[in-house]
């Protein structure tokens, strides 16, 4: 079954993380991402929400186990740990 990985974290600068993200689509769809949304809270702009969509729980779990997605997220400007949610679409 589908599933989708929920990551909420603080970011030094929206701007900065924004386009170091985006840099990084490439990097997301060769580790099985095949779709992925960005929110924002309007009243603080340094905490995201994004969902990564993936064919099945197990490339969530490969994804976000693989050391690189750790570099990845705080070479964006991730501050600490982020909070990671695996979910399956019923």
């Amino acid at each position: 079954m589908a599933a989708i990985l929920l990551i909420k974290a603080r970011v030094t600068a929206y701007d900065h993380w924004r386009s170091a993200h985006d840099e990084n689509s490439a990097f997301r769809r060769e580790h099985g991402v095949i779709g992925d949304e960005v929110y924002c809270s309007p009243e603080d702009m340094t905490s995201v929400l994004v969902l990564h969509s993936f064919d099945t729980v197990d490339a969530a779990q490969r994804f976000i186990s693989d050391p690189a997605f750790a570099e990845t997220l705080h070479a964006t400007g991730v501050i600490g740990n982020p909070i990671l949610t695996i979910t399956e679409v019923l």
